[in-house]
């Protein structure tokens, strides 16, 4: 393989990797607490998007708890598909890498 190959293999990956990032992006996953009373949806970024809390929470001690759980929840899911998506495009190219 000549260097002018290895070049183009390259700037294909950086292509790829973009297009991975912009699916990233687009990645949404909601995350529901054991109680089913906290719902938490999470982007790509790891960033919360969107709580929603049952009405029926508002003066439970275990609120905090709820939502940490779906939270935790919402970003297990987010991984689980960043490593779905990470090791289709990966794959799917039929990419060697050079080195």
């Amino acid at each position: 393989m000549s260097f002018l190959d290895k070049m183009k293999q390259a700037k294909d990956m950086y292509g790829n990797m973009k297009k991975v990032q912009s699916e990233i992006s687009k990645i949404k996953c909601e995350g529901i607490s054991k109680n089913g009373k906290i719902t938490a949806t999470v982007g790509g970024n790891h960033n919360i998007i969107k709580i929603d809390i049952d009405s029926s929470l508002q003066n439970d001690s275990a609120l905090a708890d709820s939502i940490i759980q779906a939270c935790n929840q919402a970003h297990d899911k987010v991984d689980k598909e960043i490593k779905t998506r990470m090791g289709d495009m990966m794959s799917g190219g039929g990419m060697k890498l050079p080195f």
